[in-house]
């Protein structure tokens, strides 16, 4: 079953999982990043978890609500707990320092399967997919994933402004 789910995968989904993968290996180094692209892959995961919601579910109360409430929780606890302190900011260059961590590479995979998930089960009509208790925790799942990157995004703006 498995082979014939991956055969019918199709091939635009193959392309964004190696451009996913290639950003988060490439968070794994040691950087030295430009402000603009620094915010870039929070921003761009952010809308990608969003995106699974409308794809998903569409622009429907309960899983947006859902998202932003466990995207904005997400962002609070992560700017505090999962604050790298090895980061810092060069203002005459205005750049970033960024120490390598495979932590975005797993938060980044994570988004990418639940969604791949999602719509495998959607495929085989699993009627899990559209009870509230699935598109709950789907959603909530998709707001913590991106809050990391959200929380991500904050220390570096909060990093920028103590410059």
């Amino acid at each position: 079953m498995i082979a014939q789910i991956l055969s019918r995968t199709p091939a635009w989904v193959y392309a964004l999982f190696a451009v996913l993968l290639a950003f988060g290996l490439m968070q794994t180094r040691t950087r030295t990043v430009r402000v603009v692209p620094a915010l870039l892959l929070p921003a761009g995961m952010v809308a990608l978890s969003l995106a699974g919601i409308q794809t998903s579910f569409g622009l429907a109360l309960v899983p947006v609500a859902t998202w932003a409430v466990a995207l904005a929780a997400a962002t609070l606890v992560g700017q505090t707990l999962l604050r790298d302190e090895r980061v810092r900011y060069d203002a005459t260059a205005k750049t970033f320092h960024v120490p390598g961590s495979w932590m975005p590479l797993a938060v980044i995979m994570a988004i990418f399967f639940a969604k791949y998930v999602y719509a495998v089960m959607s495929a085989l009509n699993a009627a899990a997919v559209s009870t509230t208790a699935f598109v709950v925790g789907l959603a909530a799942l998709y707001g913590v994933l991106s809050g990391y990157f959200a929380a991500r995004a904050v220390n570096l703006i909060r990093l920028l402004r103590e410059a």
